[in-house]
């Protein structure tokens, strides 16, 4: 047994600091999470997370999502535009907006464990990654506070970090 962090794990959490489209996605829904209608602060990125696993889930069973970089790059795109409106939004539709966000990113993920790895300890690893994320997310959410020209900008840098995402995605 091992004692230590492993490479499976350190790989995973990595991930997530290493890629445009999990790095940008993720510290959004954090952001998100403070512009929710009633800050639900924690609920949001517990969300998030578990329609992650949701997303593992279905890429462990055999079950393909069509177009997953297309996908990835309008979430972050329409992270974006949820930022530079500048609203708080209403529970319900958040939750069920960022859980399939969760979904898409989750799968993704999944896609990304190569055979000599250990998956769970992989996907662990992403799941910490994502979790220290939302919670920079939260704390950049809480400094910026929704209607304001830092958040703005950022959701202007995400649409466009995002459509650069979704014209690769296209071409490849």
């Amino acid at each position: 047994m091992p004692s230590s962090l492993g490479v499976d794990e350190l790989e995973g959490f990595l991930l997530q600091w290493t890629g445009f489209a999990p790095l940008l996605a993720t510290l959004a829904v954090g952001i998100l999470a403070v512009h929710v209608e009633g800050r639900f602060v924690i609920a949001i990125p517990m969300v998030f997370l578990c329609g992650m696993a949701v997303g593992v889930g279905l890429n462990g069973s055999g079950i393909q999502l069509p177009y997953i970089h297309v996908g990835l790059a309008m979430t972050v795109i329409l992270s974006g535009v949820a930022l530079w409106a500048a609203r708080e939004y209403p529970v319900v539709i958040s939750a069920v907006a960022l859980a399939v966000v969760g979904i898409l990113h989750g799968h993704a993920d999944a896609q990304a464990v190569s055979a000599s790895s250990g998956p769970l300890a992989f996907l662990l690893g992403v799941l910490l990654g994502t979790a220290l994320l939302l919670g920079i997310g939260v704390w950049l959410g809480l400094w910026m506070e929704a209607r304001t020209a830092p958040s703005r900008v950022f959701g202007l840098v995400l649409m466009v970090v995002g459509i650069g995402m979704l014209g690769g995605a296209v071409v490849t």
